[in-house]
């Protein structure tokens, strides 16, 4: 009689939750496989969750060497500009005694500036490299 009441017990709990569960509980999950489907489903969330950390710190990777990459752009720029401007300044020295030939300079100055903004802003290195170019090529013409 005590091991029937024992056994209608056991059977009435019913928990897979290794947790809460009985002694009864605990051997019927080991017996079915419970536990085992349980471990195996906790390992593959584990394994999920390993993969999107691992995605993850991929793409940081990417978004860390794109940003150097940028950030060499932007100082390459801001050298040539650097380079346009000290060839501005030679230009200005040459230019000193000829009023057309300094209002074309300053019309250069100008446009460097405009350049310069530009580049502050984010401008694309492919647009502003050859504006670039053209200034000191032209500053360069007035220095002669």
């Amino acid at each position: 009689m005590v091991l029937t009441s024992l056994l209608f017990v056991a059977g009435c709990t019913g928990s897979t939750d290794p947790t809460t569960a009985t002694v009864f509980d605990n051997i019927a999950n080991l017996n079915s496989g419970e536990y085992d489907r349980q471990i195996a489903q906790n390992k593959s969330q584990a394994d999920a969750i390993i993969a999107q950390n691992k995605a993850a710190e991929q793409r940081n990777a990417q978004l860390a060497a794109q940003r150097n990459a940028n950030q060499s752009e932007i100082n390459s720029l801001r050298q040539q500009i650097a380079d346009v401007k000290a060839q501005g300044a030679k230009a200005r020295a040459a230019s000193a005694s000829d009023p057309v030939k300094l209002q074309q300079v300053q019309a250069l100055d100008r446009q460097l500036v405009a350049v310069e903004r530009d580049v502050s802003s984010g401008a694309s290195p492919s647009v502003v490299r050859p504006e670039l170019s053209r200034i000191k090529a032209a500053y360069r013409a007035l220095s002669i």
